[in-house]
């Protein structure tokens, strides 16, 4: 054999390596492309039976959460949800392990993670506008903790509550730092290195909840009291669920925590939706100061409702703008939870 000949039918075999590797990627392309739904994104479940949804711990269990919105809207999730962290349902939803999860509206995740709130057009959350709840004995030994705890009132909008959540979940933020950065630009403090009020031998302690939000109530409210009294505050933050902070408040172990309008009507009082929102704190402030002895302060300004959130792109292609097209998308009723 010639060395002319030797030469070509290395360049064929060559060619034909190379074309069978080219094969193969087109291949592994085509099926990735098939996994991720194109472009990277996660696969779009068209199947009703094949989403999946994931909810908090209490959103499983309290009554204005999973199974009285089933029961408002008339639908079961074919495939039983699954129970989940808050702090991990939004990476989850976005990366395509889940479908669909009990969102917070004031979450700054949902913007940056490009999710869709699916809109309750049948009004069944209640209005969820947060507030400090204080014990009373606790106002009546500092009647002081009002009118400073008041300069909050009204001053976080949603959009602004978004921002601060986003920058301890996303941005790796202290909740600390967040709320002393808040007050200082509102000019409720003084700028960065100017001490506080010098404590008294009183003390007061501030709780809250096992989530970002709660946190960062509590480090405003916690923070605005020591530069404004000269009360020690004691925090006690990331406690757990709403009904170990509210025992504790009544108990005397906690004196105040940020709670919610929504929560406080059906989750604690047991009553009946709202959807008003000045009618909704009105029947909390009243019930909970004859019941409990606890009082309802101003609304710090948002409402951070529950919602049901999913990708953009998967609400979209399957064609769901509220909770009444997810209903019809899986049969209205059709299957038990």
């Amino acid at each position: 054999m010639s060395l002319r000949t030797k030469i070509a039918m290395v360049g064929a075999a060559a060619v034909a390596a190379c074309l069978f590797l080219l094969i193969i990627q087109g291949l592994r392309l085509r099926t990735d492309a098939g996994r991720t739904g194109g472009g990277g994104r996660p696969p779009v479940a068209r199947d009703a039976a094949r989403l999946q949804a994931a909810f908090d711990a209490e959103f499983h269990t309290r009554p204005d959460g999973y199974k009285g919105m089933c029961a408002h809207y008339g639908f079961s999730f074919p495939r039983p949800p699954k129970q989940m962290d808050p702090g991990l349902m939004y990476r989850a939803v976005a990366d395509g392990a889940v479908d669909i999860i009990d969102g917070f509206a004031t979450d700054g995740r949902i913007p940056a993670y490009d999710l869709l709130v699916l809109e309750d057009d049948r009004h069944f959350f209640p209005p969820y506008y947060a507030a400090p709840l204080v014990r009373k004995a606790t106002l009546d030994a500092h009647p002081e903790i009002a009118a400073v705890l008041g300069e909050l009132a009204g001053r976080i909008p949603d959009a602004v509550m978004q921002q601060l959540n986003y920058q301890v979940d996303e941005q790796g933020m202290k909740a600390s730092d967040v709320a002393r950065e808040f007050l200082v630009e509102q000019r409720l403090i003084p700028a960065e290195g100017t001490a506080p009020e010098t404590a008294s031998a009183a003390s007061v302690t501030i709780g809250g909840k096992q989530f970002t939000e709660q946190e960062v109530l509590g480090e405003l409210m916690a923070t605005l009291l020591e530069h404004k009294t000269g009360l020690e505050v004691v925090r006690r933050l990331n406690l757990g669920g709403t009904m170990i902070c509210f025992n504790a408040l009544r108990s005397g172990d906690l004196d105040i925590y940020a709670e919610y309008t929504g929560t406080g009507l059906v989750n604690i009082l047991k009553r009946d939706v709202i959807s008003e929102p000045e009618t909704a704190y009105r029947v909390v402030k009243d019930e909970f100061a004859a019941e409990y002895d606890l009082v309802w302060l101003g609304p710090f300004g948002f409402n951070n409702t529950y919602t049901l959130t999913m990708r953009r792109a998967q609400a979209e292609d399957l064609g769901l703008e509220t909770i009444s097209d997810l209903a019809r998308f899986f049969g209205a009723g059709t299957e038990s939870n």
